[in-house]
């Protein structure tokens, strides 16, 4: 059996706890599907890999661990935490993710600077699920 982990830039007031819906409905009906292609089938403990590269890049208010939460209820980062990440992965340099040597890793990195950058944009927090 495979397992990703999917996320979402959401407005983290649209969603309730509780509601009728999942927190993973709600994400679907308010919030915007960030591209989850290099994440899907992964292992749970390369999250924490991804981790400590973009740490290594200065970008550790976030971590992508923290998003492998539950299918229905998921994990999340508020919009603040998005909002200094955003100003941590301003400071990190196309060169930088360049010489990333795990053309892997590089792609992981490159998309949760891209989740990072449109939720930030939207004043959003981001919702993930590990399904």
């Amino acid at each position: 059996m495979s397992s990703g982990l999917m996320a979402f830039s959401v407005d983290m007031d649209r969603i309730s706890r509780p509601a009728s819906e999942t927190v993973r409905s709600q994400c679907e009906m308010y919030g915007r599907f960030l591209d989850n292609r290099c994440f899907y089938p992964v292992k749970y403990w390369w999250l924490e890999e991804v981790d400590q590269t973009l740490s290594a890049l200065g970008v550790n208010e976030v971590r992508v661990e923290y998003l492998a939460g539950d299918q229905d209820d998921g994990d999340s980062w508020s919009a603040k935490s998005v909002s200094l990440a955003d100003e941590q992965a301003r400071a990190v340099t196309p060169e930088r993710i360049a010489a990333i040597e795990d053309p892997y890793m590089r792609e992981a990195v490159t998309a949760v600077l891209g989740w990072i950058r449109t939720a930030a944009g939207r004043g959003h927090g981001i919702i993930g699920f590990f399904h």
